[in-house]
């Protein structure tokens, strides 16, 4: 009997070799090594029961056992380590130590043992009719059996908490492990208990060895696998359908029905007929993709791609695959799609790649045809927006386009669209274009949303195409130049474009390039144009910036400060006049001429980039100068953006001592009302918005009427703009306070300045 198990552990060996060295070839993760070392483990249990079996030397078979109850006790610390590399968790690698250190301890208490016999005994036993050696333990030796237990118990408890925390998908991964190691476990305790011989623990350590490595590498994960799979076909929209070789439905997922309209095997299967028949008629070989159309529900035309897939082995058909998809709704949505990417979503018209799209097309259809591309866009639409509202502002945008649409109706040859956010481009034949008939119209809408608040101006730039094979973007870009050239001149709404405006436009952002460079050399100085009062007595000044370029000398402000307003690059500039104004101020101080002011402008864009109030306030300490000397003008466009915040702001200026005035007062917006909300200290009458009429009699009531509501308002007036002898005794009647302009004096240099008032 002993021989024949002896055999029988000798198969459980070579088994277990195999698998070794089946591991060792596998790609090296923590869970394959740990399984190669329980594998060598139980080679270390198999060995010493083969010696148990076939020695009759008391002294050979007591050593045998010792070197068995050490290699069970390395055997059980590997297990548990694999549970928990099994599970995912990474305790073991801080209690890694303890473990190691446990299992060193054990097999150091079982080799004293080896010598002392204090540990355990052994003694020849009868078991059924036949006599082996079986193990009897002291004391010490169940401290050791509960010590190993604890890890194998401890593997089950991790496995079994994996299996209960993880999704449904992964508890076979975990529990299948968990039951085969409990299993080991009892056979564990019950050959102890009942001192049945250790092969009984032999065998049942090796079998379960074999199925841990069997579940763990490879029932497992492909159990796994499968699931996933059939987890991830049901959650397709699409259908999926698997038939055998004698079309019995195998595999389906729920999306079939969905896609198709059937529910249920039954319809299922008789459907398989209806896909072999959509195929029949083409030439698919071992596949065939297709889309077809079917009006089999509801009345209505559906539409489905369908792949089929023939599956041979050996050249022997082993199976049919059919994947249907429902793409009705993508092609019957396909003209909404083509209508979204060509189309402006908000007005309806061509967007910017479709409008350049069909411009080009045009242009090459029409060579002999001279066109023409015009550009409009609402000035200051930002303001419109914060006025009214997006939906007031959408609404204009719509009707603009509605307009284009009726108005170029008969005109041939002619494609518009918007770009960007306020932009209408339109393209047509030049001999069909009436300058005056274009303007009635975009002021026709624009009119419609102008109130007593605001005007809604529109402006126009147009580039005769004398360029056809030009980019058409560039050709777009030289309508918009001349649109943007004449932005902030009332004098002008329609411009045609020329290489002046070109160079000009390419001049600018040279100056643009060059803002920082000039400010650190010096080239961005103050001129200063006087104020003064009803006896011509010079009070003041108003600071404007100059440009005294190293190569170009002095530019024009109108070279570069309304495109650094636009650009934003507007409050370097206006820092740097800011610092300028009160060294001078300084200076005359400690000359003893604090009788003097000077004003400086705040931009719209400075409200928003800088804290005004703290950067005043810290302008005037550094310096060291008066507040009552530092006036701030603020036009009237940038207060309106925002009136509540701009209203607490010019109060708390106020409060720190600053006077504050409106510039541009009525240039724009006829702010009466806005007087209600913000309390400036001074109005700044610009006499050029008054200028431009016949009836001289109304420019005067007007002027008047403002003059004495300042009065009644306890602010002061300021004329700039004053030209004439007889402007400045017509204001001085009417009761203005302060007068500014070229009948006086033109913005000078401080030097000149001081050399002819100081």
């Amino acid at each position: 009997m002993q021989s024949i198990m002896t055999g029988f552990l000798i198969l459980l060996l070579a088994i277990n070799s195999i698998m070794v060295f089946q591991l060792r070839d596998m790609k090296r993760t923590d869970i394959i090594r740990h399984l190669r070392y329980m594998a060598l483990g139980v080679a270390g249990i198999i060995v010493p029961e083969m010696v148990i079996l076939l020695t009759k030397d008391r002294q050979i078979a007591y050593y045998a056992f010792t070197f068995y109850y050490i290699a069970l006790a390395w055997y059980a610390m590997m297990i548990f380590r694999f549970s928990v590399s099994y599970s995912g968790y990474q305790l073991f690698k801080v209690y890694k130590s303890p473990f190691v250190w446990i299992t060193v301890i054990e097999s150091a208490v079982l080799i004293w043992g080896m010598f002392s016999e204090r540990v355990f005994t052994i003694a020849h036993a009868k078991w059924y009719d036949h006599i082996y050696w079986i193990c009897r333990g002291f004391s010490m030796f169940y401290v050791y059996a509960i010590v190993s237990s604890i890890f194998l118990i401890g593997a089950v408890v991790v496995l079994m908490i994996a299996a209960t925390q993880s999704p449904r998908i992964y508890r076979l991964k975990y529990s299948g492990v968990a039951i085969i190691i409990a299993l080991m476990v009892i056979s564990r305790l019950n050959s102890q208990i009942r001192q049945q011989p250790i092969l009984v623990q032999v065998i049942g350590f090796a079998f379960g060895e074999i199925v841990i490595v069997y579940m763990a590498v490879h029932y497992a994960p492909k159990k796994l696998n499968q699931r996933a799979m059939q987890f991830v076909a049901d959650k397709l929209n699409d259908g999926i359908v698997l038939y055998d070789d004698e079309h019995q439905l195998q595999f389906v997922t729920t999306g079939y029905s969905d896609a198709v309209g059937f529910k249920g095997i039954q319809g299922i299967s008789n459907e398989e007929m209806y896909w072999t028949k959509i195929i029949s008629g083409a030439n698919v070989g071992n596949a065939w993709n297709g889309r077809v159309m079917s009006v089999a529900r509801d009345d209505d035309t559906y539409y489905y791609e369908i792949q089929h897939m023939a599956l041979n082995e050996d050249g022997k058909l082993i199976g049919t695959v059919y994947w249907i998809r429902n793409v009705t709704e993508s092609i019957k949505s396909y003209g909404e799609m083509v209508c979204r990417a060509n189309f402006d979503e908000l007005t309806g018209i061509y967007n910017e790649a479709h409008f350049h799209e069909m411009a080009r097309k045009l242009l090459e259809e029409n060579p002999d045809t001279d066109f023409v591309m015009t550009c409009s866009s609402v000035e200051k639409f930002r303001v419109f927006k914060e006025l009214f509202g997006q939906e007031k502002y959408d609404d204009y945008l719509i009707r603009t386009a509605e307009s284009l649409r009726t108005g170029l109706v008969h005109i041939p040859h002619c494609v518009y669209g918007r770009i960007g956010e306020a932009d209408f481009y339109i393209m047509m034949p030049k001999e069909a274009f009436d300058p005056q008939q274009f303007l009635d119209a975009i002021d026709g809408v624009a009119n419609a949303y102008s109130t007593n608040n605001f005007n809604l101006i529109v402006k126009a730039g147009v580039y005769e195409i004398t360029e056809p094979l030009q980019d058409m973007l560039a050709i777009c870009n030289k309508a918009s130049m001349a649109c943007d050239s004449i932005k902030g001149d009332y004098g002008k709404q329609i411009l045609w474009f020329d290489e002046n405006i070109q160079k000009e436009s390419l001049l600018k952002e040279r100056y643009n390039a060059e803002l920082s460079t000039a400010i650190e050399h010096g080239e961005i100085q103050i001129y200063l144009q006087p104020q003064v009062d009803r006896e011509g007595k010079v009070i003041g000044a108003e600071a404007l910036a100059r440009w005294v370029h190293r190569e170009d000398g002095l530019i024009p402000p109108a070279y570069f400060i309304p495109f650094f307003e636009m650009n934003g690059r507007i409050t370097e500039l206006d820092i740097c006049i800011w610092k300028q104004a009160c060294e001078k101020l300084k200076e005359w101080k400690e000359k003893g001429r604090d009788d003097l002011h000077i004003s400086v402008n705040i931009s719209a864009k400075d409200l928003y980039a800088l804290d005004i109030y703290e950067h005043y306030v810290s302008l005037v300490k550094e310096f060291g100068i008066d507040t009552k000397n530092l006036k701030l003008e603020i036009t009237e466009s940038a207060i309106i953006n925002d009136l509540k915040q701009h209203a607490h702001l010019v109060e708390r200026l106020q409060e720190a001592g600053f006077e504050v005035e409106m510039d541009d007062f009525g240039s724009a917006y006829s702010s009466f009302n806005m007087l209600k909300d913000i309390c400036v200290d001074v109005l700044k009458i610009d006499m050029k918005f008054l200028g431009d009429t016949e009836n001289e009699e109304r420019s005067h009531a007007i002027l008047k009427s403002i003059v004495d509501l300042s009065g009644e308002l306890h602010m002061k007036t300021i004329a700039e703009g004053v030209e004439t002898e007889e402007q400045f005794e017509f204001l001085k009647g009417v009761g203005c306070d302060i007068y500014q302009g070229y009948y006086f004096s033109k913005p000078m240099s401080v030097a000149d300045f001081e050399a002819k008032y100081l």
